[in-house]
């Protein structure tokens, strides 16, 4: 909870930075590229924790594929599960209510507000969005795809044969400044964009809906997986419950049972690695509330600058209240699974 209470904390920071020189015309320079070697770094140290972790290395061709199995079916589930909810609730692949997404600078027409708007990897600039419709948008992210896979890659490599056991024990420490870093980011852009009001009042009550469908895609997603691999129903949810948790949910379980416990902790690393690897791709072929699914409780924190990076700033603001309702969730669903 305190984590979540700082993390929160330092996003509201840099939203209320970025409204003030929003207001003040003040164009931002350099912010993107900061945010991109800040994720660098941060998916590589990650990288480097698993890296360095042997008993993962070394169980990767056991309980590892049956966590690998399931996370490809949850991942596919929770995606599906958002995409037919987003259709049937009238959202768009770029998230807005209506056909085209309106300019999200449209009461600030100064070219620096223009400049601060368009991004790198993937972003559209205010043109794009007035004249292109939904179907002709860009597909971005590849650029940011290629990033982060070779950045994981050397991290793990890095982790195995190099770094010393020192940096791995302040790997911690790392990852907690590198995201406070980046949510403060993550705050100033949506800040500097000014849409976030309009966002609320778009969505409604249905921005609170997609945390329950993507635990609900992850439960199809879990109950599929034990048709299918040598685990039980029971078992499965259990390791589905989760949600990304990889610190929590495995430490819950030990007490249950130690193979799924150690199956939770690889499918929940799993889960957050492919998330980060795949949410690029999502956005720009699925839709972009889409990607909010596949973190799970990270969508909130780890995943957040890679959402907001990959689709736009108002989209973080459905990663940071599903990444918050799945954390609260964790407990109770990881509970009720192993009591059932």
């Amino acid at each position: 909870m305190n984590v979540l209470i700082l993390y929160l904390g330092i996003t509201l920071v840099g939203y209320f930075a970025g409204a003030f020189l929003r207001k003040k015309g003040i164009a931002i320079k350099g912010a993107g590229l900061i945010q991109t070697v800040c994720i660098i770094l941060l998916v590589f140290t990650m990288g480097s924790r698993i890296g360095a972790d042997k008993e993962i290395v070394s169980s990767l061709g056991t309980i590892g594929l049956t966590a690998f199995i399931l996370t490809m079916l949850i991942l596919a589930c929770s995606v599906a599960s958002v995409f037919a909810a987003r259709k049937l609730m009238g959202f768009n692949r770029i998230g807005d209510m209506t056909g085209k997404r309106k300019s999200p600078i449209s009461d600030d027409k100064t070219p620096a507000a223009d400049a601060a708007v368009s991004a790198d990897f993937g972003r559209q600039t205010t043109a794009d969005v007035a004249v292109k419709p939904e179907e002709e948008e860009p597909k971005g992210g590849n650029r940011m795809t290629y990033y982060i896979v070779l950045s994981v890659a050397a991290g793990i490599l890095a982790g195995y044969f190099i770094l010393p056991e020192g940096f791995i024990n302040a790997s911690g420490t790392v990852i907690v400044v590198g995201l406070c870093v980046l949510l403060f980011f993550v705050g100033l852009d949506i800040g500097t964009e000014g849409t976030i009001i309009n966002s609320f009042r778009q969505a409604g009550w249905r921005i609170m809906v997609f945390p329950f469908v993507v635990i609900a895609g992850t439960m199809i997603g879990s109950i599929i997986g034990a048709l299918i691999l040598p685990v039980s129903v029971k078992d499965a949810l259990c390791v589905g419950s989760g949600m990304g948790w990889y610190s929590l949910a495995p430490a819950m379980l030990a007490e249950y049972s130690t193979e799924v416990s150690a199956i939770s902790f690889m499918h929940n690393v799993m889960r957050e690695l492919f998330a980060i690897l795949l949410i690029p791709f999502v956005a720009g072929r699925i839709g972009y509330i889409e990607t909010v699914s596949m973190p799970g409780a990270a969508a909130m924190d780890v995943c957040l600058p890679i959402v907001e990076k990959a689709t736009r700033s108002d989209i973080a603001v459905y990663s940071f209240i599903s990444g918050a309702v799945l954390s609260i969730a964790v407990p109770i669903l990881v509970s009720f699974m192993m009591g059932i």
